[in-house]
């Protein structure tokens, strides 16, 4: 089911591989075989030996919901900047609709028909002179929303895992899916395995 969220890459550390390598021969005093072994990173990493992929990090731009961003800055290790619904007043309706909704007689109909209500109630606020601050409380999670989303490697290791099954709520399983995608490609021998 496609949920339409956007997960792009802003940036990524350098050499994140190499760097999180060169953390770990430190530990074991190997330095002077830095870049030898294919797959020495892979297999500290599945010891269990996390701290050394701390040293790097990704950044994201995420479009989504407000459903996806209370999830996401539940996670403490990252940094996070999202666009505001104090300050920045919605000017057009726009919301996440789950996919799964079709699945049930007449949900898609009452769905709609709240996110309408919802956004309506708003408009009517702000025209009242309601601050966007107070009249935001009338909107909905469904809303979409953007954020930028730092993170170290063992944080989005972490979300990956945690975010990405079948427990996870699907919204958030479509976001980590992307978000390992991208990191596979930009860091095999870190998240090769995920």
């Amino acid at each position: 089911m496609d949920y339409n969220v956007e997960v792009r890459l802003l940036a990524v550390t350098p050499d994140s591989e190499s760097l999180t390598e060169q953390a770990g021969r430190l530990c074991y005093a190997s330095g002077d075989k830095l870049g030898t072994k294919e797959g020495w990173l892979a297999a500290r990493i599945k010891q269990g030996h996390d701290s050394l992929i701390e040293h790097a990090s990704a950044t994201f731009f995420i479009r989504a919901s407000r459903v996806v961003t209370h999830e996401l800055v539940r996670h403490r290790i990252g940094s996070y900047s999202q666009r505001s619904q104090r300050y920045v007043k919605e000017t057009e309706a726009e919301f996440i609709t789950p996919p799964e909704l079709a699945a049930f007689d007449g949900a898609p109909e009452i769905y709609e028909a709240s996110m309408a209500a919802a956004w309506e109630a708003y408009r009517k606020l702000l025209q009242a002179g309601v601050k966007a601050e107070i009249a935001r409380y009338v909107l909905p999670n469904a809303c979409a929303t953007e954020i930028i989303c730092t993170w170290n490697f063992r944080e989005i290791r972490h979300i990956v895992k945690l975010r990405s099954g079948p427990a996870a709520q699907p919204e958030m399983r479509a976001v980590a899916a992307k978000i390992r995608d991208i990191m596979k490609e930009q860091a095999p021998g870190i998240f090769g395995d995920l």
